[in-house]
């Protein structure tokens, strides 16, 4: 049986994973000479997809590349184990060497670790005070400075969702990896998310510890140019024809999005393949859309009931407008929106639930095929 070649919803790499030879590049040079990145992403851009590759590449240098997520970080107990367990996973050296950091960081520390044949994890049992806690913390960030000086290497880190930080006290947390940071000279650390509002607060606020820590990247969505031959080869691999009017359709509707690109040609190829069709057509990708929004009914209807009032009535007009500057005078009047303060309240609370976001300097709503879903509820 024959695998579909578009994957979306999880890490993707190799065959799978979609351009973007420019951003490889760019990262891979900065993250090689030392420069931290801060990295801009809404949720399914594929920055951690991106990363994977851009740490494939660095290990051909020879350089140590520790991949951190930080979602499942929801005590300071819970993002030490992370951070020691995701230096121990990068197969950078003996384990033993590792522990060894460790213990002569945190000496009275109760280090217990699990060698599986998959992964190996390290549990730390941290004193449950507070300010042990916060003190064993600090010391644990130089972890990867000493496991670099030991190797004799340079080392990359890599925090996914670094925004949840901000639930474990993370001002304080903020304060004192900037002040290891600046100290490290052969680590080089990388912070994404996808709450870039939450990013933004952190990185370009004066008053925050991590004000400019690293270089800005602002990762956006692929180009058609990009994207178009891609899907051309994916379906072609196959005995599937699809032609550059066909592509361009398939573009306009999600928008070069990644993960909905994915999506939506996911389902054209199912159709094609069960229905032995060489050449993709306009009604294929009618048909996979209307796959799609009944697939994600029950999601995107979750998603409708989270809003109400202005909230909802500005999400209605997004969707069926063209117009992009959504404080105008002219659309908050002719959408009966209000004041801009309350279209203002309204993006900051969509914004905060992922239903819409900052597209350069214009707002979106976030999902393709959700704004097509309300229109058609409208």
């Amino acid at each position: 049986m024959k695998t579909n070649p578009f994957v979306f919803g999880t890490v993707v790499s190799d065959e799978n994973f979609a351009g973007r030879e420019n951003e490889i590049n760019e990262l891979t040079r900065d993250l090689a000479g030392k420069t931290s990145l801060i990295i801009f992403s809404p949720r399914r851009y594929g920055k951690t997809s991106l990363m994977f590759k851009v740490m494939d590449e660095l290990r051909k240098q020879d350089i140590v590349c520790v991949y951190v997520d930080l979602y499942p970080a929801v005590t300071k107990e819970k993002f030490a184990n992370i951070l020691a367990s995701s230096i121990a996973q990068a197969k950078s050296g003996k384990l033993d060497d590792i522990v060894q950091i460790i213990k002569e960081l945190i000496p009275p520390i109760k280090l217990t670790v699990r060698p599986e044949e998959v992964d190996v994890g390290i549990e730390l049992e941290l004193s449950k005070g507070k300010e042990d806690i916060d003190a064993n913390l600090t010391k644990l960030y130089d972890l990867p400075e000493r496991v670099a000086k030991k190797m004799k290497k340079k080392l990359v880190v890599v925090f996914d969702e670094f925004q949840e930080i901000t639930k474990l006290d993370g001002q304080e947390i903020e304060t004192n990896i900037r002040s290891k940071l600046q100290q490290h000279k052969n680590v080089s650390y990388v912070f994404m998310g996808s709450q870039r509002h939450l990013l933004n607060q952190m990185f370009n606020d004066k008053n925050r510890p991590l004000y400019r820590a690293g270089k800005p990247f602002n990762l956006s969505r692929l180009s058609e140019d990009e994207f178009s031959q891609f899907i051309k080869e994916r379906f072609k691999a196959d005995g599937i024809n699809a032609s550059k009017e066909v592509i361009s359709q398939i573009l306009a509707l999600t928008q070069c999005h990644p993960y909905y690109t994915q999506q939506l040609c996911h389902e054209i190829w199912n159709q094609c393949i069960s229905q032995e069709k060489k050449n993709v057509e306009e009604s294929d990708i009618e048909q996979a859309k209307e796959q799609v929004l009944k697939n994600q009914n029950y999601a995107y209807t979750s998603m409708w009931d989270s809003t109400k009032g202005k909230q909802r009535a500005l999400l209605h007009a997004m969707a069926i407008s063209d117009e992009k500057n959504i404080f105008s005078t002219d659309f908050r009047e002719k959408y009966r929106l209000g004041a801009s303060s309350t279209v203002a309240r309204a993006v900051e609370y969509l914004e905060k639930k992922g239903l819409i976001e900052k597209d350069s300097s214009d707002y979106v709503i976030s999902d393709a095929f959700f704004q097509e879903w309300i229109k058609r509820i409208s």
